[in-house]
């Protein structure tokens, strides 16, 4: 049941809800494509992260910014992409005091990059609303639950509640496209804490409390040039074509063991010209990897992470000759993009089954809670922060990423009133006893 107070609350929100919709629109017309994207609508954040800074200001927060230092994932702990630049890319951070400012802290956190949007269905940037959805790059992942979060603040900051604490969101950058959580990793970093933490790149009925660990993994395969015309020559695409077959059954082999666990080619390149034998293939591929062999590497190694699991796939790569002899000679070339850890937090910790209900109250019924099979930036802040942290969001699952995306404005209202609740009931519940608990590393 809930009590008068929030009942108050998410009147509130209520009165909110033409402009949360509206705000979601005026956001995702602003393209913020992650510069690395790897498609010709690859741009920067940084003219979102101008528009969030003025929505912090007019609720009255006090906004500063967190650049990402060049050396940003050796200082994390991971593996990243090379020849990442971050100039001109700051995090945003808000803070809100309520009351005197003196009490606990509830982080949220949310990233305003987006995928590319090369084959998208429509016109990614000018959302269109039909039969209770809005279409449009950002619209589930992120932007959506973006403006949610911040709408459940304006509707907090207008109950004035009689609680005394601090409310920090950041608007970070390159989450997506190998990015593995640079900004998020530069806040936690920089000393941006918070006692919870809501995550807030998740999707409707569930709330996350952990994910999986992700490598990402480039395969390079050589050939012998020549014309086309010419026999004597060999085709990198074709020895290519072998390696995939070997990785297709590692992934076959990684799936049984671990059913939440995908393997995916998303990159293939090879050759310049029809006419000429292409010398070189390239592979790259997104490798996800469950908490068990984070724990067992972090036993034999030290370091929590997916080292081992990373030598099983290259193991694999380094018998390719027992499929083709070819390879004796010319072995496959591994590197690795980035390896990205998982974390898990407890679900029966007082702070996440607070969030829990408090979804279950806004959505009208119960939410699930279980680790989602891909990355988030949540993994930083957890590891790092050494706090509960709770993914929430109304993204449409499956939607991410795609073609069509979108996202139901129902469930962008109720997503906005579970944050809303979740932030007062932290207030009020303060203290939680028993909080903080993790379930292996996180």
């Amino acid at each position: 049941m809930l009590t008068s107070d929030e009942q108050a609350l998410l009147a509130t929100l209520d009165s909110l809800q033409e402009s949360l919709i509206e705000r979601t629109a005026d956001l995702v017309r602003i393209p913020t494509v992650n510069p690395y994207s790897g498609d010709a609508s690859a741009a920067t954040e940084a003219p979102g992260q101008e528009w969030i800074t003025r929505q912090f200001e007019r609720l009255g927060a006090r906004v500063f910014r967190v650049p990402v230092p060049p050396d940003v994932y050796q200082r994390g702990g991971v593996i990243g992409p090379p020849d990442r630049s971050w100039e001109g890319r700051d995090n945003v951070v808000a803070e809100w005091r309520i009351g005197s400012g003196h009490g606990p802290t509830i982080l949220l956190n949310d990233h305003m990059d987006t995928v590319g949007t090369e084959g998208m269905e429509f016109d990614p940037f000018e959302p269109v609303i039909r039969d209770g959805r809005m279409y449009g790059r950002g619209t589930s992942d992120t932007k959506g639950n973006m403006v949610a979060g911040l709408t459940a603040i304006e509707a907090f900051l207008r109950f004035r509640p009689q609680v005394n604490g601090r409310i920090l969101f950041e608007s970070v950058v390159d989450e997506e496209c190998n990015g593995g959580g640079a900004g998020t990793l530069a806040c936690c970093l920089a000393g941006v804490r918070g006692d919870f933490v809501i995550a807030l790149d998740g999707s409707r009925g569930t709330v996350d409390t952990g994910c999986n660990g992700v490598a990402t993994a480039r395969v390079r395969v050589r050939g012998r040039a020549g014309h086309s015309s010419v026999g004597e020559s060999v085709n990198a695409i074709d020895k290519a074509i072998v390696a995939k077959g070997v990785i297709d059954a590692f992934a076959r082999e990684h799936r049984q063991r671990f059913p939440n666990c995908m393997v995916n080619i998303g990159v293939f390149r090879a050759g310049t010209l029809p006419a000429i034998v292409p010398d070189m293939a390239e592979m790259q591929i997104n490798l996800s990897y469950d908490i068990t062999d984070a724990e067992e590497a972090r036993k034999r190694t030290g370091h929590w992470g997916g080292a081992l699991f990373r030598a099983r796939f290259e193991k694999a790569l380094s018998q390719l000759s027992k499929a083709d002899p070819w390879f004796a000679d010319y072995p496959a070339e591994v590197s690795w993009i980035k390896d990205l850890y998982p974390y898990r937090c407890d679900p029966n910790d007082p702070l996440i089954r607070m969030a829990a209900q408090a979804a279950t109250d806004a959505f009208g019924e119960p939410v699930e809670l279980k680790p989602m099979t891909a990355w988030a930036d949540a993994a930083h802040l957890a590891r790092h922060l050494g706090v509960p942290v709770a993914g929430m969001g109304a993204g449409t699952p499956g939607e991410a990423h795609t073609a069509h995306e979108y996202v139901v404005l129902d469930d962008l209202v109720k997503g906005a009133k579970a944050v809303a609740l979740t932030i007062h009931r932290f207030f009020v519940g303060w203290p939680f006893p028993g909080a903080g608990k993790r379930d292996g590393e996180s």
